[in-house]
């Protein structure tokens, strides 16, 4: 029965955490709309991280940078990890002007994840494609 009850707070947890994630995307693409119907373009430094071999249990940390390439100004409506294990921790939530940086800050907790890992962060910008594709590539090891 308390495993049972657990499990169900676990669930809920984690519906929650993904609702909230969705009405936030979804209340700054209603804030920023006008930027959306103007797009501009980004470059990343790195779109892939290779971490090499961490020992499970490690936390790997990695920033990921990129600039405003284009001539409007950039907007990140929403950055999500592929499943808990890999969360962007920092992006910027305000306007990033044609010629500005910024950075992506991303933990991946390796915790039950021996093997090769191949982890995303999607990054929704008022960009064309809207979608980029970061990853996390390495060995976890027990």
């Amino acid at each position: 029965m308390k495993k049972g009850m657990i499990i169900l707070a676990l669930l809920f947890l984690s519906i929650s955490c993904t609702s909230n994630s969705e009405a936030n995307a979804e209340e700054r693409r209603n804030d920023f709309a006008a930027y959306i119907d103007n797009p501009t373009e980004m470059s990343f430094e790195d779109m892939e991280y290779d971490f090499g071999e961490v020992t499970e249990g490690k936390q790997v940390k990695y920033t990921f940078k990129f600039k405003n390439t284009g001539d409007q100004n950039l907007v990140l409506i929403n950055v999500k990890g592929s499943c808990g294990c890999t969360v962007p921790e920092e992006w910027p939530k305000n306007p990033i002007a044609p010629g500005e940086t910024g950075e992506i800050k991303v933990n991946f907790d390796s915790q039950g994840r021996v093997g090769n890992v191949r982890k995303n962060v999607r990054v929704e910008a008022n960009t064309n494609p809207s979608l980029n594709i970061l990853t996390l590539t390495g060995i976890v090891n027990e």
